[in-house]
């Protein structure tokens, strides 16, 4: 049995950090008997946060026997907001988080805008990282497709200032009927509405929306340019569905990741994890 242990799991500054790095809030899952020394960290997508993950955390936990780290990105979750927001910070929030837990190395999961902070984590500090298991993203540029995005986000804007509801579950019917007007997929509005909270009695967004818009094209959409590559085992896991790594991409992602594997699950999309949870957990056990 997997005990989730404390869920703010907070890192702690370090004197050799950068006065640009945020403390992070992670979900522990650690089985009774820990056979790997190597835990896992999981960095969840855009909009996504820790507890997104906690299902798959526990089972990779107790499939594999070794602790996980499932952690919320800076202007997510539970972590500190900041005007400050790229790929080179949030990696570097990572590797501060690993220093302050006294984890050496651990096998980095990374969906999406995660995904994008695995590999800029394992290509600028390859010793951190074990092992790299990508889901459904790439370096390249994103499809054009994600533009819809930044729309959800001024919508989010949008309903959180037009909704008098107070309290939570009353709040949340009433953001999701405005919301219904302008997204009428019903998943993509519960994805949505898990970052909404209450503070003093008042309705709030958990991300920091205005930051997540202001360098949603320079800081999302793009991947850092890098030099090098990262020697070690890396695994794309892709939705069959999903446009965001094309076959196109792969001989410039294997120059990037000259180890990497490539495995696509049949009918999911982008959340292919959420989707095909099966599938992927077997993935995930396969390459561990």
């Amino acid at each position: 049995m997997v005990k989730n242990r404390d869920s703010r799991c907070l890192s702690s500054s370090v004197s050799n950090s950068s006065s640009s790095t945020v403390t992070l809030s992670c979900d522990v899952f650690a089985p009774e008997k820990t056979v790997s020394p190597v835990p896992v960290i999981i960095l969840h997508g855009l909009l996504g946060s820790k507890k997104n993950w906690r299902g798959l955390g526990k089972a990779i936990s107790e499939k594999n026997q070794r602790k996980v780290y499932a952690l919320d990105a800076r202007n997510h979750g539970d972590c500190p907001h900041s005007d400050k927001f790229d790929y080179p910070l949030m990696a570097e929030d990572v590797k501060n988080f690993m220093t302050s837990q006294s984890i050496p190395e651990a096998v980095v999961i990374g969906h999406s805008m995660g995904g994008r902070t695995a590999m800029l984590l394992a290509l600028t500090n390859e010793p951190l990282v074990n092992k790299l298991i990508v889901v459904d993203v790439s370096p390249s540029k994103m499809p054009s497709q994600l533009q819809f995005i930044p729309g959800y986000m001024r919508e989010m804007k949008k309903a959180i200032a037009a909704v008098s509801a107070t309290g939570l579950s009353q709040g949340r019917r009433a953001i999701d009927k405005h919301l219904s007007q302008t997204i009428p997929e019903a998943s993509i509005r519960q994805f949505l509405l898990t970052n909404l909270t209450e503070k003093n009695k008042m309705l709030s967004w958990k991300p920091n929306i205005d930051v997540l818009l202001e360098k949603f094209d320079a800081s999302i959409n793009m991947f850092p340019a890098v030099e090098g590559h990262y020697s070690g085992d890396t695994l794309f896991i892709c939705g069959g569905d999903s446009p965001y790594v094309k076959t196109e991409d792969h001989p410039f992602i294997q120059t990037l990741f000259p180890k990497s594997e490539f495995i696509k699950i049949p009918n999911a999309g982008h959340w292919v994890h959420s989707e095909k949870p099966s599938e992927f957990l077997q993935a995930v056990y396969d390459f561990l």
